[in-house]
């Protein structure tokens, strides 16, 4: 009897250890097939797409960028292989990526086509909307080495959906603000509800007086804006705060009483930039906005 049993725990333990041996060839395969799917060299060609990749911890597999990635400041000391004249596919080539970050709204479609061509894996990275940063986020955490970066920005991403939703349900109900959105000083630049800003500027209450046109950074006339009537107008560059200030007292767009109140300077660099650190210039636009809404009768 005992004999018997002695067998039979012979025969479980037997039938344990194959499991057990199995279990860790598949768990094995998955790390492997898991590591093989990570990037290791990435050219990234857009300044958001870098910032973020910095962000998650995933900077160090980063190998070239374009000449408009300027933070963080480690992004400056990499090659650059991509401008306003284009992306240089042969210098991308040559540093042997495994993957290229794309910015379809900002790199030459030729360009991208060819490193297609040429077997280059292109992951197309174009940022429309606040969820879509918190989506790239995740998807950028997947290929990070550094776990205590990817831990924090992946809790920056919920604070950042957290802060969005205290700030709809702040504003949301509140009465409405007429903003112009204006990029700077000249030529009357805005941007349309295409572009992450239509969104911020809703979330915090605000009613973009150019919102529905189709491009996302049309050109518009100063007759027009005089048409809208808006509340206030937003400038994003506040390099040039002073001249559109004078420009729209000349208009007489606002009463002279109020003008200087109704032009304000925006973060407009993080806010146009869709990254973790657009929740804060959010955070402002929605302050500096409540504060127009103040004066209104």
């Amino acid at each position: 009897m005992i004999s018997t049993d002695i067998a039979a725990c012979r025969r479980t333990v037997r039938a344990i250890s194959i499991v057990v041996r199995r279990f860790a060839v598949l768990l094995l395969a998955g790390i492997a097939v898991a590591h093989a799917g990570t990037p290791q060299r990435i050219v990234s060609l857009s300044p958001h797409a870098t910032e973020l990749l910095f962000s998650v911890g995933a900077g160090d597999r980063v190998v070239a960028v374009s000449e408009s990635c300027d933070f963080p400041e480690a992004a400056r000391r990499l090659p650059k292989v991509s401008g306003y004249r284009g992306t240089n596919v042969e210098a991308v080539i040559a540093l042997k990526p495994d993957l290229v970050v794309a910015w379809p709204g900002g790199n030459r479609a030729a360009d991208l086509d060819a490193l297609r061509r040429l077997g280059i894996r292109v992951h197309d990275s174009e940022i429309d909307t606040l969820s879509g940063i918190l989506a790239e986020v995740r998807r950028f955490s997947e290929w990070a080495s550094d776990d205590d970066r990817r831990r924090n920005a992946m809790r920056q991403a919920n604070e950042a959906t957290a802060q969005i939703l205290a700030l709809q349900r702040r504003y949301g109900d509140s009465k409405r603000v007429r903003v112009f959105y204006q990029l700077g000083a000249g030529r009357l630049f805005t941007l349309s509800d295409r572009h992450v800003v239509g969104e911020a500027l809703s979330v915090c209450g605000a009613e973009n007086v150019f919102g529905r046109l189709p491009l996302p950074a049309p050109e518009v006339s100063s007759e027009a804006v005089l048409a809208a009537k808006p509340d206030a107008v937003l400038v994003a560059d506040p390099g040039s705060l002073a001249a559109v200030r004078e420009q729209w007292k000349s208009a007489r767009l606002f009463d002279a009483r109020v003008a200087d109140a109704r032009v304000l300077g925006v973060d407009g660099a993080r806010l146009h930039r869709p990254t973790l650190r657009t929740f804060a210039a959010v955070q402002t636009l929605c302050e500096s906005i409540d504060r127009v809404r103040q004066t209104l009768r």
